[in-house]
């Protein structure tokens, strides 16, 4: 029988996404259906004292906080209402929910509520946060919502042992998803009086108890079905569309639809944390990384959103993929009048690399040790303990993939360039897997046969990163059948059970295992489901998620040239090197890799949500400045040959690992040609065009 892994293919859906057929969120229809709008609050900081709805015209419904059972969009704090109670907290926040007949109908209804203000100071970062004083975002809670200390072993005395120190400020500033498909929801009332929800969504358990809180439904009453999903990248594991328009068909018992706009997107979802640091590292004459002290301010936005899990990633990879015996981590979640930053891609892994990482080249440098060779010689194995004291005892090859940059082509091409003009960067990165310690990551799969086809059943959805694929070709290897005799039903809250949400790059691993657990299950004749559990690390923490047992590891290089009139850097090549256990769909890895690198192109060239008093002034695609195919270059994704025990058929995650290191890559392959020190993103090119050297 044939193998279908660890070989490349294409998607199943592919053909559908490509000729149109595929059926996104936007694209239900129904009868008799409404149109929703957002009444959002024209104000960063305000407390709202009345809201008029007399002169909405009576075909239009509104609704507000006070249609809601329960008015919390619960995620790990339970801060956050789902329309505006008394106090608006960004510019843009939702205080009501307007249905009419037509969307035009719906915009000028909505532009009828009239609601009165009581505007206050803005909070504008989170420095101006923690400062003491400061006002208050919650008026009961500081806006130092959250903080996290920890050292492992003595860092006073490794500095004081190391030969060189170096130290900085840093800066990372938010991003926008910027996936391609706006937020969108069809939600109406079955035939059997049921509430069924159609959404854009990475978890459709979450959105079944959400929904349920605010309706004051059981979950027998509703039911929650993923649409084809365009792009998510932990954008869409919360509540964006669905929530309002679950809201007003159930309101209404009429179908109801809400399309974002893009200005709306970028100007109201989720957004990567942005992060002021300071990071200071010890190193002895022959390279050896002796200490490391580093502190981080995270600006959570409005609400806490995923934000103390992402504080907690921050915190355990800050560090970096290293052997580093004294390590002393201060990281701090603030609240800020900004929309509610969230889980995005690398969930926090990125910001902490770009500064450590920076540091590292630049020890580089003064030590006269090349970059590879140091990262090497302080990278960790299996055996060894993380920044925050965490044992790896899973399968680690970060020194694998160091090996496959220093062999590649590009890392060969340094040893004999001539252009002065011309740099090479490398870093290191590393990205947990799962949702970590104390929380519940499980998963429970079902499998039906007929006349020789299998189903099975998942709760996960995919979000565009290829899971359908993957976990199709695992089964029918499992089951020792052709490809085609297996398919998939995914994420729907009637037909499949709960799998837990497509984030932290754990889908394949944990519906893998759970998948392989039924298949085993099925052929014993014993039932027809399976579950599985995410292992979890043996040492603990007082915050939950934290830390992780399993990690991801990546190397990437970068050639680029500086244009010494301009100071505009061109990208030349990039390498990534993965070591994600076992690879079962190359060609998807691939794909991986290289839209993670672009992601984190634009995070180091462009991608600076902007805000001037709460206000986000690159709120369009002319102006929030995205790279395109023609700003990249050739993109090589390298694996390492490895094989990961407790994962099904040997896989770890690697959904978000390449958005890690491309920053701090670039940086110091633009610092082999400019001395203009970089330690803020977006890179400003006038710093890059003053540091060059003459």
């Amino acid at each position: 029988m044939e193998s279908y892994t660890g070989k490349g293919r294409g998607r199943v859906e592919g053909m559908d996404k490509a000729t149109g057929r595929a059926v996104y969120a936007a694209d239900y229809y129904e009868e008799n259906m409404l149109h929703l709008a957002i009444v959002r609050s024209a104000y960063a900081h305000a407390r709202v004292l009345d809201i008029d709805t007399s002169k909405v015209p009576e075909t239009a419904w509104v609704f507000t906080a006070k249609d809601i059972v329960k008015n919390n969009v619960q995620d790990i704090l339970p801060d956050q209402p789902l329309l505006v109670e008394d106090k608006a907290r960004f510019l843009g926040e939702a205080i009501a929910v307007v249905a009419a007949e037509s969307e035009e109908a719906a915009k000028a209804a909505a532009a009828m509520v009239q609601v009165t203000y009581e505007p206050l100071q803005v909070v504008t970062d989170a420095l101006m946060a923690a400062k003491p004083g400061c006002i208050r975002v919650h008026d009961d809670t500081e806006n130092d919502v959250i903080r996290f200390d920890n050292e492992k072993g003595n860092v006073a005395q490794g500095f004081a042992e190391s030969d060189l120190i170096v130290e900085d400020d840093f800066y990372t500033p938010i991003q926008d998803h910027g996936y391609m498909e706006p937020d969108a929801c069809m939600a109406k009332i079955e035939e059997d009086g049921r509430l069924l929800v159609c959404s854009s969504t990475q978890n459709v358990f979450h959105d079944l108890r959400m929904v349920c809180d605010i309706t004051g439904l059981t979950e027998d009453q509703v039911h929650i079905v993923a649409a084809t999903v365009g792009g998510g990248f932990g954008g869409k594991d919360g509540s964006t569309a669905q929530l309002f328009t679950a809201l007003a068909a159930f309101k209404t018992r009429r179908p109801c639809k809400l399309i974002f706009s893009r200005q709306e997107s970028l100007a109201t979802t989720y957004k990567r944390h942005a992060v002021y640091m300071h990071v200071k590292m010890g190193f002895k004459k022959d390279g050896t990384m002796v200490a490391f002290d580093g502190s981080g301010y995270l600006d959570t936005g409005a609400y806490g959103g995923l934000g103390p899990a992402v504080l907690s990633l921050f915190s355990e990879h800050f560090a970096g993929p290293y052997n580093i015996p004294n390590v002393k981590i201060s990281s701090h979640l603030c609240y800020t009048n900004k929309p509610v930053a969230h889980a995005m891609r690398g969930f926090g892994a990125p910001q902490g690399a770009f500064a450590t990482e920076s540091l590292i080249s630049r020890a580089s440098k003064l030590l006269g040790i090349d970059p590879l060779e140091i990262r090497y010689k302080n990278g960790i194995e299996t055996g060894m303990y993380g920044g925050v004291g965490q044992k790896m005892r899973h399968f680690v090859d970060f020194k694998g993939a160091l090996k496959l940059i220093e062999q590649s082509e590009l890392w060969q091409e340094r040893k004999h360039n001539t252009d002065p003009y011309v740099g090479y960067g490398i870093a290191g990165g590393h990205l947990s897997c799962g949702l970590g310690k104390n929380i519940p990551d499980q998963a429970e799969v079902k499998i039906e046969e007929a006349d020789g086809h299998y189903t099975i059943f998942l709760g996960l959805v995919d979000i565009g990163q290829g899971s359908r694929t993957a976990l199709q070709a695992m089964a029918a290897d499992a089951l020792e059948t052709d490809f085609d005799n297996v398919s998939l039903v995914m994420a729907d809250t009637d037909r499949t059970l709960d799998c837990g949400s497509t984030a932290g790059s754990r889908s394949t691993f944990i519906g893998g295992n759970a998948m392989l657990n039924a298949i085993e299950n099925f052929k014993k004749g014993e039932m027809e489901t399976g579950k599985a559990d995410f292992p979890e690390s043996e040492e603990s923490f007082s915050i939950a998620g934290f830390p992780h047992a399993m990690y991801t590891f990546i190397a990437q290089a970068v050639k680029l040239r500086v244009d010494p009139v301009t100071g505009q850097v061109v990208l030349l090549d990039i390498a990534a090197a993965t070591e994600a256990g076992r690879i079962i769909n190359p060609l998807a890895m691939a794909g991986q890799i290289q839209g993670g690198v672009a992601m984190s192109v634009g995070y180091a060239f462009g991608e600076n949500c902007q805000f001037k008093e709460g206000r986000l002034l690159n709120d369009s695609m002319s102006t929030y400045l995205m790279p395109t195919a023609m700003d990249l270059p050739r993109i090589q994704s390298l694996h390492v040959d490895g094989y990961e025990p407790s994962g099904p058929m040997g896989v770890k995650g690697a959904a978000e690992v390449s958005t890690v290191s491309i920053a701090p890559a670039i940086a110091a392959a633009i610092n082999e040609v400019s001395e203009g020190r970089l330690t803020s993103l977006p890179f400003d090119i006038e710093t890059i065009l003053n540091g060059l050297k003459k």
